[in-house]
């Protein structure tokens, strides 16, 4: 247990509604003595009235020496609290940092402690009465973990992703914190589609720590394939991934309960990981790896035909679905399904080690144990056709941070969750588009729900037939995590925990059943 008299000069966390105005009208009256101390799990304090704060080591991310006492920050909102400078070139001509007593806390605090409300950056300046301002430092590195796993981060930033506020969030919150927390940033914009497939692809491993996207989804399904496709790629796939959401779906965020930029922020630099589950996705000869999603009909039309509003930001869906729905498309195809249940199975009467290839035409990147052979689901135990106007396999519970597609799904359950209807009417995909955020519109009888270890398509074309049958059209494209595929026959299959996101330790992956049960009750 670290311990120190100290004296606080200001919190700008302090009175009520997040001022701090260190004058005898604030809450407290400063400066304050008190007693501070650190332990495995949090920094706190008691003033001499008796008076104890306390702050959890998991939302601290540095904590900096000063050369004198720094005026209050009088906010708790982010971009002004990071704008202030704590370095003046006239105070090293004027002051010995090495001697000065004075040292800044830099944490998150959140809004009603809640991490899905937009947080702020609380700061607390301390002088040190008696073990001087570097053990303190010290001690709060130590007890936060700062450096201990990430060092050296690459950043990839796609400045044209969702309203196309990438670089404004990385240079107002982002670098700012990875400053404080003392972490070496290389950044790279992305300029063009794949850009961040073939940055990954020829990294040098050794430089970086953690490979981070700021963007959607889309950059961060180009940055986990070129991981999975290098030569090397069993060790680039052990490089944690992290998401800092600059899109205008961000399902990542969301899957990861890092909704705002400083969460997501605070969890790259703490460097705590989960497993992640990956998916092929295999097409003729090519093959590409996934994070996300693979939708087809009416979900697959709304994100794209929704760029076109993207500087709506996260509303765009929902006018794309408004016009979409008023003609709703059927698509004609056929499903095979290979149930989780049944996988092992299927594996063992059909699996030819010597004829099966890794990955085709010398491509690298994870086996194929089920989709590797291309015709092998043609005995699979499940197969449909028929029309579909809804369909979307999701490796993750949401699909954009207001669409929970599967609330059963977990970052590392080893499954994908297909999820589709073949006679949907307006009124009811309407009614899901509505319902999207509680996934109760899953209960719906014309809703089917299946897990499985893989599945494929083979799409036909569309119709504004009902039955899908007169004046067929050509289908376009189909969604693999936001990005484009062709329109194609395509076999898909997870490969379980094969990847390490950076992941904060308040996730709770629990609480996606329990919001999908309590909206079941409430019906």
């Amino acid at each position: 247990m670290f311990t120190d008299k100290v004296r606080i000069h200001w919190d700008n966390a302090s009175a009520p509604g997040g001022w701090c105005m260190p004058t005898p009208g604030a809450h407290h009256q400063y400066p304050l003595e008190a007693t501070l101390k650190i332990d495995a799990d949090q920094v706190w304090w008691t003033t001499e009235s008796g008076r104890a704060s306390t702050v959890s080591k998991s939302l601290i991310f540095g904590a900096t020496r000063v050369a004198r006492p720094l005026p209050a920050v009088k906010t708790l909102k982010s971009t002004a609290v990071l704008s202030q400078n704590l370095y003046n070139t006239a105070d090293a001509a004027l002051f010995n940092i090495e001697n000065s007593p004075y040292w800044i806390l830099h944490a998150v605090e959140l809004k009603q402690g809640r991490t899905d409300k937009q947080p702020g950056i609380r700061r607390i300046l301390f002088e040190s009465q008696d073990v001087g301002a570097k053990a303190c430092t010290d001690a709060v590195v130590d007890c936060a973990g700062l450096g201990q796993t990430v060092r050296s981060v690459l950043v990839l930033l796609n400045p044209f992703s969702g309203t196309k506020r990438g670089k404004q969030y990385y240079r107002t919150v982002v670098k700012p914190m990875f400053d404080i927390a003392g972490i070496t940033v290389h950044l790279q914009e992305t300029t063009h589609i794949n850009h961040a497939t073939e940055i990954t692809r020829s990294i040098n491993l050794n430089l970086y720590s953690a490979v981070v996207t700021i963007g959607g989804d889309g950059v961060f399904h180009e940055a986990i394939n070129g991981l999975l496709t290098r030569p090397d790629w069993e060790e680039a796939r052990r490089v944690p991934v992290g998401f800092i959401g600059g899109g205008s779906a961000n399902a990542m965020n969301k899957n990861l309960m890092t909704e705002s930029r400083e969460l997501a922020t605070l969890t790259v630099i703490k460097g705590q990981t989960r497993p992640l589950d990956i998916f092929s996705v295999s097409q003729n000869d090519t093959v590409v790896y996934s994070h996300l999603a693979v939708m087809w009909t009416l979900l697959a039309d709304l994100d794209f035909e929704s760029e076109r509003y993207r500087w709506m930001g996260g509303e765009r869906m929902t006018v794309a679905a408004i016009i979409r729905l008023i003609r709703l498309r059927t698509y004609r195809g056929k499903l095979y399904l290979l149930p989780t249940s049944q996988a092992d199975d299927a594996h063992d009467a059909l699996y030819d080690e010597s004829a099966a290839p890794r990955t085709p035409g010398g491509q690298h990147g994870p086996a194929r144990r089920f989709t590797a052979n291309p015709t092998a689901h043609l005995a699979w135990p499940r197969k449909l056709d028929t029309t579909f106007n809804y369909f979307v396999a999701t490796n993750l519970p949401w699909v954009s941070d207001q669409f929970m597609a599967a609330p059963g799904s977990r970052l590392a359950d080893g499954n994908l969750h297909v999820v589709w209807s073949e006679g949907m009417t307006l009124v009811q995909a309407l009614a899901s588009l509505m319902d999207q955020g509680s996934g109760n519109y899953l209960t719906s009888p014309v809703m089917n729900v299946e897990r499985v270890k893989a599945f494929v398509i083979d799409p036909q074309g569309w119709s504004w037939d009902k039955k899908g049958l007169k004046d067929v059209q050509a289908g376009k494209y189909m969604d693999v995590s936001g990005e484009q595929v062709p329109y194609l026959p395509t076999r898909v299959e997870v490969h379980p925990a094969i990847m390490n996101v950076l992941a904060p330790d308040w996730l709770d992956e629990e609480e996606w059943t329990r919001i999908a049960e309590k909206a079941k009750r409430a019906k």
